[in-house]
């Protein structure tokens, strides 16, 4: 039997499907997170349109602590000037490394200020002194099954490796970030993220659902792709996106990322319509005019200076 009413703390990839599916069940939803984005959304773009198009269906606090209280038979939900009363509560607080009683620091490991062992997101090794690789639970970087099980073949060769056994298996890189939230429309992550991109040298193309005949079809006008491209070599950096079938999407922008295409190499692939995938096409398109008019632009600006002396 479902609740009325639940409280969710925590609005990560867990705390926001959760939340979404049980207000679609006919549930009503509290959910709060310290963080003022919800599901580590970190381009401003994507998290706008993400909170407009959720924000109807459950009740969002963000950016505050969230205290809950025993009143009866009920629990007392207080954020800021915020309350509300619900039935249950979720909490959807993520995982902590389990790693205390490992004692890492004696072993060498240099730990960070919560202490948590540092660790190359590359390699896998932990920082210090010892020869130690972590992977799964115990590595932050990128806390998800497939990342996993990369995780554990990425640790397993680098300490084979550094015992200097003579294996001839090469250590494996990375794999192109991407992280999905089934949240429908789904939110997702591809390559670089926004909060990491050097905006100097970036141009961003941006699609919207209201222009994609697709979207429209699927009553998903609030769909958004934004794609980030450097702008001197035209090659795809990442994603951010919110979008009906968006998991299809972040998909095809992660091998694109993995493989290092270029703009205009993506711009050579087919496109059918009417399709979701044509939001990539239209995102793309709009890099590229940004970059033709910044390739332009930088040359009349040199035009310029051969002419006057002066930059």
């Amino acid at each position: 039997k479902l609740p009325r009413s639940i409280g969710i703390l925590g609005l990560g990839a867990i705390g926001l499907e959760m939340g979404l599916a049980l207000a679609r069940l006919g549930v009503r939803v509290v959910a709060g997170d310290l963080k003022s984005t919800p599901a580590g959304i970190t381009d401003p773009e994507v998290r706008a349109r993400a909170l407009e198009l959720f924000s109807p269906e459950l009740t969002t606090w963000l950016g505050h602590p969230v205290e809950v209280k025993a009143v009866g038979e009920a629990l007392r939900m207080h954020s800021g000037e915020a309350s509300a009363t619900v039935d249950l509560v979720l909490a959807a607080l993520g995982r902590q490394p389990n790693v205390e009683q490992l004692d890492l620091a004696k072993a060498g490991v240099t730990m960070d200020t919560h202490g948590q062992p540092i660790v190359d997101s590359a390699t896998l090794r932990a920082a210090g002194k010892a020869m130690l690789f972590l992977a799964g639970d115990v590595s932050p970087d990128r806390p998800l099954m497939h990342e996993a099980i990369d995780e554990g073949v990425i640790a397993a060769r680098g300490a084979l490796h550094s015992l200097d056994n003579g294996t001839d298996k090469a250590v494996p890189g990375r794999r192109a970030a991407m992280s999905i939230m089934f949240s429908n429309p789904d939110v997702a992550s591809v390559g670089m993220p926004y909060d990491r991109l050097d905006m100097s040298r970036t141009v961003i193309g941006t699609a919207q659902g209201s222009g994609n005949g697709r979207s429209r079809i699927l009553g998903a006008e609030g769909n958004l792709v934004r794609v980030y491209v450097d702008r001197h070599s035209g090659m795809l950096l990442g994603a951010g996106l919110v979008a009906v079938r968006g998991e299809h999407l972040a998909h095809s922008l992660a091998w694109a990322v993995q493989r290092g295409d270029t703009v205009e190499a993506l711009l050579a692939m087919p496109y059918y319509h009417p399709s979701i995938e044509e939001m990539l096409q239209s995102a793309l398109k709009d890099a590229a005019k940004q970059i033709a008019a910044n390739r332009q632009k930088d040359a009349s600006a040199g035009f310029y200076t051969n002419l006057t002396g002066r930059p």
